[in-house]
């Protein structure tokens, strides 16, 4: 009987296959013991799921990464080439292919550990502030870690590549190992075959996102995903969730938008309410991280927040307060600008910077002077690009403190900032009002709190959510020692949150769900608990609507005192969601599925098809809102004139 003999090219990418799937399903084991699922029992049929459906991924991607060598081997083999032009090429392509494929599954880990998502393009938007990433590395012992280890596998992992290709590929005797055609070929052929089944994932359709959801487990629902798969589906997936012109219809109804001026934008309407305008000073501090499970006033038994937990109760607070999305930048630019925060879109970050109308505009239209406090660098952010081209009078950062007060790599510490604010507002025209904007960081990993701080927390986390509490009350007792404070309204709203507690689904609500507070006794009078939906898309027409500003609305927020929301919604990167007393719906892009939970007893049972009404509503609500956001950030429309 004759010995069937492989071809010498397909055993070398057989065993690179089986060698690249072993290693990222190590690295998924890895990943499954560092984020600590509570109560996980590894030899549960979950866990095996999960990392039997990470086998299909990572197959995807290897299929990908060894089509184009299937392709150019099987030319060099049967067309007999003595030129070693392919080999050497090849030895390039796995040198750089496979480490780089080795580093983001790397990096993935303490990613995937801070925010619940697998990789995306969102990792990257950050690159323009290259040497403030570079201090939050190399400032957490953790991310240091997977730096140091991610960097020495690339270099690693390069070198053996080489090696390895260089013997056997390059150096290899091509000449002695060609089969005839007849042998040759029938093997590509099934070569080919399998390589196409690879890069589907299914038999029936390519592999999506949302085939890695197979139970209740957050958490164990994503291990599956292929970060390179994720990242890779962020980058070519567009956001397309409904025909614009009926997302516009469906949002101007939703948001009872009635009278609008098409000659600036189907969003511009011109609200002039009756009586005089309140022209108060106004003080938005925006707050790092600070998610609303860190207050007891939702739950929390720590006591970490209790200057925010006692202005609560002498304030007008809003317990359903919802950040638009997870990072800084989302939220500076959703508070004042009243945009929700989009896949892929980065309203701060666009050359040439554009004009948003929102708070600072309308204020400043009102005569207000426009100031703009942050801790770090102006480019962080773009800030220094951003802010000052819409309708701020001045930006302070990190450059006009004094250098022996900088800490970490975010710059100057909460207590300072407001100090230092604090001074110039002091120094602010008598004549006219200000809104000020103070953006806090000190509670942002990698955290820098002052030494002479003292607290009961030992862990640093919780001493910077403690901190961040703490400065806000020495900020408020000096400004009650100020002329302007009785005339002051301050606003105090977070960014975004944290994962902080429980989060049973993947799209943490601890992230978005935040503190909102309005605190002027002597103007807004007696404290209230407002229970309306909003969200920071909503402050700005909410604090007109309170103050009887005139103004003209060309944004997706809404005065939720006026005209309550029925639901709030939010984005994660990668998923949106939106929820209303009962219902939390989730959707996934780039083919990721949907699921609608009743999260208020943390039920993990999916009932999207059980309430197909409520998920029809829900979905509606988001999707159409969404998909306008994107349709006048295309057009340019957010804007209403370019005077300041």
């Amino acid at each position: 009987m004759n010995k069937i003999s492989i071809p010498y090219y397909l055993r070398f990418l057989g065993k690179v296959f089986v060698w690249s799937v072993l290693v990222m399903a190590v690295l998924r084991l890895f990943l499954v013991y560092y984020v600590k699922i509570p109560n996980l029992n590894w030899f549960d049929g979950s866990v095996l799921k999960a990392m039997a459906i990470g086998l299909q991924f990572d197959a995807v991607i290897v299929s990908y990464i060894l089509a184009l060598p299937l392709l150019l081997l099987f030319v060099h083999n049967i067309a007999k080439l003595r030129s070693l032009f392919i080999p050497r090429f090849l030895q390039v392509y796995f040198s750089l292919v496979l480490p780089v494929t080795l580093f983001i599954l790397f990096e993935d880990i303490p990613y995937f550990d801070f925010f619940h998502n697998r990789l995306t393009e969102s990792a990257f938007q950050w690159l323009n502030n290259i040497s403030i990433v570079f201090s939050m590395i190399v400032e957490s012992t953790r991310n240091l870690l997977f730096l140091i280890v991610a960097v020495l596998s690339f270099i690693g992992l390069t070198y053996f590549v080489y090696r390895y290709t260089s013997k056997e590929l390059v150096n290899y005797p091509w000449q002695h190992a060609r089969l005839t055609k007849s042998s040759e070929i029938p093997f590509f052929v099934l070569a080919l075959a399998l390589c196409f089944m690879g890069l589907r994932g299914k038999i029936d359709r390519p592999i999506r996102q949302g085939d890695a959801f197979f139970g209740s487990d957050p958490i164990l629902n994503q291990i599956g995903l292929n970060p390179v798969f994720t990242l890779l589906k962020s980058y070519t997936e567009k956001v397309n969730l409904m025909d614009n012109s009926e997302a516009l219809t469906k949002t101007l109804t939703l948001l009872n938008i009635k009278n609008s001026d098409p000659s600036i934008s189907p969003l511009a309407r011109f609200v002039e309410p009756k009586g005089d305008a309140k022209k108060v000073n106004i003080v938005l501090v925006l707050m790092e991280s600070m998610s609303g499970n860190y207050m007891s006033r939702f739950g929390n038994s720590k006591n970490l927040t209790p200057t925010l937990d006692s202005l609560s109760n002498v304030s007008w607070f809003f317990e359903n307060g919802y950040s638009a999305g997870i990072h800084t930048n989302n939220g500076v630019f959703s508070t004042l600008y009243s945009f929700p925060a989009l896949k892929r879109v980065r309203p701060m970050s666009m050359v040439p910077a554009r004009q948003y109308s929102g708070l600072p505009y309308a204020l400043k239209q009102n005569g207000y002077t426009n100031i703009f406090f942050t801790s770090h660098d102006e480019t962080f952010d773009n800030l220094g690009t951003f802010i000052p081209a819409n309708y701020f009078d001045k930006l302070y950062s990190a450059k006009d403190y004094p250098t022996e007060k900088l800490l970490g790599t975010f710059g100057v510490p909460d207590d300072y900032l407001f100090s230092y604010a604090l001074d110039k507002l002091n120094q602010a025209d008598a004549s006219k009002p200000f809104f000020a904007t103070i953006l806090t960081t000190s509670n942002h990993e990698p955290y820098a709190v002052p030494e002479e701080f003292k607290s009961t927390f030992p862990e640093k986390d919780l001493r910077a959510v403690n901190y961040a509490d703490w400065s806000i009350q020495q900020f408020l007792n000096a400004a009650k020692k100020t002329a302007w404070y009785q005339n002051t309204l301050f606003v105090f709203v977070s960014d975004h949150g944290l994962v902080v507690g429980d989060n049973p689904y993947d799209l943490p609500l601890s992230y978005h769900h935040i503190p909102m507070i309005l605190h002027a006794p002597s103007i807004l009078g007696d404290p209230k608990v407002l229970s309306e939906y909003i969200g920071q898309i909503d402050l700005y027409p909410t604090l007109m609507g309170i103050l009887n500003m005139p103004h003209t609305n060309n944004t997706l927020g809404v005065d939720v005192i006026k005209n309550p929301r029925p639901c709030i919604y939010f984005s994660a990167d990668n998923k949106a969601g939106c929820l209303n007393k009962d219902y939390l719906y989730v959707y996934r892009f780039d083919g990721g599925g949907e699921s609608l939970y009743k999260y208020q007893t943390g039920d993990q049972t999916d009932y999207k098809e059980k309430e197909e009404k409520q998920k029809a509503f829900l979905k509606e609500y988001v999707f159409s809102q969404i998909q306008t956001a994107e349709y006048i950030f295309s057009k340019d429309l957010a804007k209403i004139s370019n005077k300041k």
